[in-house]
């Protein structure tokens, strides 16, 4: 897999400096470079026309980080390798031997809605309405791409492309309103917002079909890709253990301890957890441990000070998890949704595991008062915390009458808790503990390691926020803004704005002046600069080598030559 980040796209498709670079250095075929730019202008341009015309169900453009599968490798489908805030596509999908302009084009509105409604059939019936506005000439591009992709679902898309005269005769409410009244009445096409007559609906319930079945072959092939499994994977995966003692607590179904370091050649609890694995699965899971425990031994090398006797109380989940009974990571082998036992990991997760890893021991360090304010800046901070509810106080004061109107059940609520602007406040205060986290993680993660967890941690907060959070998500931005200061980026306000909205929610709307708004970022900016690692209790050095283990696009170990737990 490669990445195109996010901030190197814009109206005009890809920067000229990022194609000049990857092009150089051979990264990227010009071909297939021209194709992901063309491609990506068009998706720019028709997705400000579809807004306009329809806002309540078409997103204005964005940019994500465009996660491409190289050609021929085999990843695990129908997921985001940066949670929230990136597109899934295959190189063969702008490779001009391989797609179209237009079956390019499209992919971004799919894989766009396939981010915000994690579902493959959703996905497919809501961008159905963007047809109606294509030329033929458009259509008949697409219905070449088609037939010439090799993707994994390509069936589904030529199914699309062979409906498509059907889907064009249909009607929309506002891109496309009846001018005549049917007999029998039009009926909506489930999530497409499409109107057909009643006795189109079995060619509807055909083209969903097939797009359902193609969806399920891909997760059941891929699926069966690992699906040769062995006792003996297991097995050599128990003794890997029982020599290597990786710094690391394996825990099995619920919070079952069924390995530890402290006894390691104890494994009949572990291997009572582990069912037959494939050697690829096996060596996942080899790989993860020996992440966590590289971390884990870094971290513990540098401490200075004994370990506090009180833990942070931390739900038990996720990556890997700080254990609540001694300081020590967890990492549970049926995770839910992650399927730990049946697939390898897919990319970045790895990059992100050591992340995470580092983030739960950052907690203990700001637990244990290793991080936080000097006592020379308490009044400093003492101070900042006044004009950050100040800032809060101003952006409510000044926004928008009707906009306040409109949220007055969401100020009352804030203001149950002494004061609206005090409740804007807490949520900097609430979440600093996590940055004095990040902090130390900082310190031991890779470049790499680090971009990847930043990455994960700023997308847009209106998919998980309610909507008339308005001002709850504004300072959630103003916090979570400062995790790009933890990269180094170079504009940070293009990368904010252009991958969330958040110029057109708070600026373009009215509802806060940007002035304001650089002023309150800059006080949580002065909070976050202030938290301070006592070098007594933790050394810490800079990490800026490759992560411990090396890992290749599919996210493997790196050298399989030696792979304990392979064939």
């Amino acid at each position: 897999m490669f990445v195109v980040p996010l901030e190197v796209l814009g109206p005009c498709g890809v920067s000229p400096e990022f194609a000049a670079q990857v092009t150089a250095a051979g990264l990227i075929r010009e071909s297939v470079l021209n194709c992901l730019g063309r491609a990506f202008a068009a998706f720019w341009e028709r997705s400000i026309a579809l807004h306009e015309a329809d806002p309540a169900h078409w997103f204005p453009p964005r940019a994500q980080h465009i996660c491409f599968i190289r050609k021929g490798a085999e990843v695990r489908p129908y997921f985001q390798p940066i949670y929230n805030s990136s597109w899934l596509l295959y190189e063969v999908d702008v490779d001009p031997d391989t797609s179209s302009l237009e079956l390019a084009t499209y992919l971004f509105f799919h894989a766009e809605r396939m981010s915000w409604r994690r579902e493959v059939l959703a996905a497919y019936e809501e961008t159905l309405p963007y047809w109606l506005l294509r030329t033929e000439e458009e259509i008949a591009d697409f219905h070449q791409g088609c037939f010439l992709s090799t993707r994994p679902d390509a069936a589904a898309f030529r199914a699309l492309a062979e409906a498509l005269p059907w889907i064009r005769s249909l009607y929309h409410v506002r891109l496309r309103p009846p001018a005549l009244t049917f007999p029998s009445g039009l009926v909506t096409l489930g999530r497409s917002g499409l109107l057909a007559p009643r006795q189109d609906l079995r060619e509807w319930e055909k083209l969903k079909t097939t797009w359902q079945q193609s969806a399920e072959r891909v997760v059941e092939r891929h699926y069966g890709l690992y699906a040769k499994r062995t006792r003996r994977s297991a097995n050599l995966l128990c003794r890997w253990l029982s020599e290597r003692k990786p710094e690391v607590l394996i825990v099995g179904q619920g919070l079952d301890v069924v390995w530890e370091p402290a006894r390691p050649r104890e494994t009949t609890k572990l291997k009572r957890s582990l069912p037959d694995l494939s050697p690829e699965v096996a060596e996942s899971i080899r790989a993860d441990l020996e992440v966590i425990d590289a971390h884990s031994r870094r971290f513990l090398r540098a401490v200075c000070a004994p370990l506090p006797q009180q833990w942070p109380n931390i739900e038990p989940g996720g990556l890997c998890f700080l254990w609540r009974e001694r300081p020590i990571i967890a990492y549970r082998l049926q995770e839910p949704g992650m399927d730990r036992l049946r697939l390898p990991a897919p990319p970045y997760e790895r990059l992100m595991l050591g992340a995470r890893t580092m983030h739960e021991w950052g907690h203990l360090a700001a637990t244990a008062g290793w991080v936080g304010v000097t006592a020379e800046r308490t009044d400093e901070w003492r101070r900042t915390c006044e004009r950050l509810e100040e800032l809060c106080t101003r952006v409510v004061r000044d926004a928008p009458p009707s906009l306040r109107a409109s949220l007055g059940n969401e100020l009352d609520r804030l203001a149950k808790e002494g004061s609206v602007a005090r409740a804007l406040a807490s949520i900097v205060h609430a979440r600093m503990e996590d940055y004095r986290a990040n902090v130390v993680a900082r310190e031991f993660l890779s470049r790499l390691e680090l971009e990847t967890y930043v990455r994960n941690n700023v997308t847009c907060l209106q998919q998980s926020m309610r909507p008339t959070a308005i001002f709850q998500r504004l300072v959630r931005y103003a916090y979570e803004f400062q995790y790009l200061g933890l990269i180094g980026l170079d504009d940070p306000w293009r990368y904010l704005c252009a991958s969330t909205w958040f110029d057109r929610e708070y600026w373009v709307s009215g509802a806060v002046a940007r002035s304001l708004t650089e002023e309150l970022f800059a006080c949580v900016a002065d909070l976050c600069a202030m938290q301070w690692i006592d070098p007594r209790k933790l050394a810490c050095a800079r990490h800026t080598d490759q992560c411990p283990q090396a890992t290749t696009a599919h996210g493997q170990a790196s050298s399989q030559a030696r792979n304990p737990c392979g064939s």
